[in-house]
């Protein structure tokens, strides 16, 4: 080829050629973020610290690592302030007496003295939180292993008392304890009868209360105190096994809104007489203890007691040689509900009659300090902010460490405030989200976080905020090679008035003049937020990828913005959240390159209700929705999750009909994909089918794929899991790309 032209043009032309060729090779080197990078791209995170857990002294922390020839796991010790480290245990030099083999583990506990370790040997699922194995016992000064009994079917909750004297554990629903020297087991309850049950719980208090262990040591390893859960009135659901040449069933005691809940007693047990003592809980059973504290007296139990609608929790302090109870302190919602896992904290102080309490009562979760009278001594905290969590407490027993939103609900930071009183002190300085561990005396802490625009830092924090040493980072050289896209905050204001916090995610190569589908990433369920000033998802990366702009937002009913806010969906689930869903989506169809006829929707769980409502009585705004494991009607979900926001079908008739997608089906418009897993304990499958029923009926058109052995995770091994993501995306890549 030969070049016509002015010397200087041609030279130009020639200039370009080589400039541009080079460019364009970077170019191509680029990557998309791939669903493989999503689950399996190591250097997308932060590296690891495999088993980590701080040491009861405060000071140090352990970690496990292989021992690079033999295999066999090692336990690391770590000074926290100069970053020594020592070995500290190796497995391949323990065994166990009762076998005789060497120790293996899957993981290990410190317990509060310090002086043992449990570990846990084999360990299986019963439901989402609940496992049941065997476990050993390791004493620290003495380095000796000890077996617990053998028991074929496994025990649970294993706890050594304060004093190292003893190990308890539930076996076969009875509590049961072995001395730590002579290896003699005692059995303290006989009481078991079928779905009688002690130190344990079942799928109720376990999925919605967030608990596993029904029993508690005293601080002097005097008394055991427990839960004995009766589900003999609750109704039972059966899940179908479809595997087996004749199928098989599942059953589960699992009360929906309205039917028989779980009656619970509080029992004491005193080690020396072996004599029970019930605690005087009062004369209505229809109520729930969704917790139980021991007071720094160890003749003195604390109990929550809460009635069944969740509006009105008590502290009672009960004196457990005699089980007389008095109501030290009462909480009451006029707005709502009252949950025991939204940051509410107890803290009783040593050397003082005072106890530390995290409540909502001013519409903000704010701490409080109060004498064993119920007075208030004097509130710690105040402000139109929100105490999301307490991490702990220093060891003199002055400074309260927590995480809040006092910068903004899409941040969250560490602070320390003085017991006596003061201003808070900010102890993570950098923008953005911050995720800590506290050692156990508040010495230090490991301050995980990252923003918008810094990717995840793992570093080790002083008592002051001080950075003591990095324990590592995502590099931010990984991204140069992929097509990464910036993550953006904004708010959105209703019509009526709200302001919702919103992130928006564009395809790295964005062009203004072209116009992209929109795709919702939504959960939405009440007390949860999804908008954060972090570093940008994986998940929503690949989605990007796929040539998606990529909407969250926190709906009203979310957290970390006052009862108001969150409150604003009581009694109509469903409503507030669809509403704020199309008011966002439609301020996003008014700009230039969002094309407002390809706006779909996604979610799983409570995500997957919302997508499918959000088709149902979202007035066309979404032309596509993938509803995954989606509850369809609040009638059909468990009392305690639907009666604390719901209340019970007979206080809420129209409420429970107002946010149906079984009530709603004939509203259907746009596209909308059904996925559920066959024997999901949690949403039932039994949602999904009522469903599409309606849906029959009403003559809409639908999609669905059904997994047969399917949990409340659908899919079950990585491979199943990376179908189940290409699938749905190959579905809203159908409906929603221009192709």
């Amino acid at each position: 080829m030969k070049f016509k032209g002015k010397p200087f043009l041609i030279a130009t032309i020639l200039l370009a050629v080589f400039v541009v060729a080079p460019l364009q090779d970077v170019l191509a080197q680029k990557k998309n973020v791939t669903l493989r990078d999503v689950f399996m791209n190591p250097a997308f995170f932060a590296p690891r610290i495999s088993g980590f857990a701080w040491m009861p002294d405060g000071e140090h922390y352990t970690y496990i690592k292989a021992d690079p020839e033999s295999g066999a796991r090692q336990i690391w010790k770590v000074d926290a302030k100069s970053g020594d480290e020592q070995l500290f245990l190796d497995a391949s030099t323990l065994t166990l007496p009762s076998t005789g083999e060497t120790l293996t583990f899957e993981d290990f506990r410190w317990e509060q003295n310090g002086d043992f370790i449990v570990f846990t040997i084999s360990e299986r699922p019963i439901w989402r939180r609940s496992t049941i194995g065997t476990y050993a016992v390791y004493h620290v000064p003495e380095g000796k292993l000890i077996s617990l009994p053998e028991h074929e079917e496994g025990v649970m909750n294993v706890k050594v008392s304060p004093d190292g004297a003893w190990v308890g554990y539930v076996y076969a629903d009875n509590i049961h304890i072995m001395n730590l020297t002579t290896g003699k087991e005692i059995q303290l309850t006989d009481d078991v009868q079928e779905h009688v049950h002690n130190g344990r719980f079942g799928w109720v208090y376990e999925e919605e209360f967030s608990i596993v262990d029904g029993w508690q040591w005293s601080p002097d390893s005097r008394r055991i105190a427990f839960w004995q859960e009766d589900e003999r009135q609750v109704p039972e659901f059966m899940l179908t096994n479809w595997m087996p040449l004749y199928q098989d069933y599942v059953r589960i005691r699992y009360p929906k809104p309205g039917e028989r809940n779980p009656i619970e007693r509080i029992g004491v047990i005193d080690l020396a007489t072996r004599e029970h003592t019930w605690m005087d809980l009062g004369e209505d059973t229809d109520i729930y203890i969704p917790r139980i504290r021991w007071t720094r007296d160890p003749e003195t139990l604390c109990i929550y007691r809460m009635n069944r609608l969740q509006n009105h929790l008590e502290l009672l302090f009960a004196d457990v040689t005699t089980g007389a109870t008095r109501v030290v302190l009462e909480d009451r919602s006029q707005t709502g509900w009252i949950s025991v896992d939204d940051g509410s904290w107890l803290h009783f102080l040593t050397g003082s009659d005072h106890f530390i309490w995290a409540s909502e009562r001013d519409g903000w979760n704010h701490l409080y300090v109060f004498d064993s009278e119920g007075k208030q001594i004097r509130q710690l905290t105040s402000g139109e902010w929100e105490v999301v969590d307490v991490q702990g407490i220093s060891a003199d027993q002055t400074t309260v460490f927590f995480t809040s939103t006092a910068v903004s609900p899409t941040q969250e930071h560490l602070y320390a405030v003085e017991v006596d009183g003061g201003k808070p002190i900010r102890l993570t300085g950098d923008e953005g989200w911050h995720s800590v561990s506290l050692s156990p005396t508040g010495a230090f802490f490991v301050d995980s976080w990252s923003s918008t625009r810094q990717p995840t830092r793992r570093v080790l924090r002083d008592a002051d905020g001080d950075e003591v040493r990095n324990l590592g980072e995502v590099d931010p050289a990984v991204f140069d090679d992929y097509y990464w896209s910036e993550k953006e905050l904004t708010t959105i204001t209703t019509p009526d008035g709200w302001t919702l916090d919103v992130s928006i995610m564009k395809p790295a190569d964005f062009d203004p003049s072209k116009t992209y589908p929109v795709f919702f990433d939504v959960y939405g369920g009440p007390g949860t937020s999804a908008v954060r000033n972090s570093w940008p998802g994986t998940m929503q990366q690949w989605y990007t990828s796929e040539g998606y702009i990529v909407v969250q937002v926190d709906n009203r009913g979310s957290s970390r913005r006052g009862t108001a806010f969150k409150h604003a969906v009581y009694m109509q689930l469903g409503k507030w959240e669809v509403r704020d869903y199309v008011e966002v989506a439609r301020h996003l169809a008014e700009l230039p390159y969002v094309d407002a006829d390809r706006i779909g929707i996604w979610g799983w769980s409570y995500g997957g209700y919302m997508a499918a409502l959000s088709l149902l009585l979202g007035e066309g705004t979404f032309s596509t929705g993938v509803a995954i494991a989606p509850l369809c009607d609040w009638r059909l979900y468990d009392t305690i999750y639907a009666e604390r926001y719901m209340q019970r079908p007979k206080d809420n008739p129209d409420g429970y009909d107002v946010g149906s997608c079984i009530v709603h089906a004939d509203k259907l418009q746009g596209n909308l994909l059904l996925i559920h897993g066959g024997l999901d304990d949690n949403v039932h499958v039994q949602n999904t089918m009522q469903f599409i029923d309606r849906l029959e009926e009403a003559g809409k058109q639908f999609d669905m794929r059904i997994y047969p052995n399917g949990d409340h995770g659908v899919a079950g091994g990585m491979r199943s899991r990376l179908g189940l993501f290409e699938y749905y995306m190959s579905y809203m890549n159908e409906h929603m790309q221009n192709r």
